[in-house]
Order: C-alpha cells, then structure tokens, then sequence
C-alpha cells in the first residue's frame, strides 16, 4: 500500500484530508508541525508528502528540502 504522510496544523483540515487520500488507497500518517513530520519520515520515507507552507514550528519548504534527499517521494 502506498503512504502518504499529510502536514498541516489545522487539524480540521488535517482529518478531512486524511479521509480523502485515504480513499485513493493509501495508509496515511498525520502531523501538524515541521518536527513531528521530521521524526515520522525517520520512521519510513513516504510515497507523497502533502505539506502546508506554514506550520507553527517552521516553513514547509524545509521539509521540502530534506526530501529532496529521496527522489522517490512525490511532495504537494
């Protein structure tokens, strides 16, 4: 199954999200700061990362640049 891994700190969104790509048949994680998605790439490298630019913590494009480390992760 594909993962996709949904950044956003507005939390309402966040699960709305989640349900949609869950629908498209992938295992979602959530997160809602630049930290928590930094630990949960650690745990496994996902297929898509979907990432809000501002998040509580930090910009998104941070995130953006660490993965552009793994060429095999798609980001929105």
């Amino acid at each position: 199954m594909l993962q996709a891994l949904l950044v956003d700190d507005d939390e309402a969104f966040l699960t709305a999200l989640a349900e949609a790509v869950a629908r498209e048949s992938f295992s979602t994680r959530t997160v809602t700061s630049l930290a928590a998605a930094k630990t949960a790439i650690i745990g496994g490298v996902p297929d898509v990362v979907l990432i809000d630019l501002h998040l509580p913590d930090g910009s998104g494009m941070e995130l953006l640049e660490e993965l552009s480390a793994f060429p095999g992760t798609e980001v929105i």
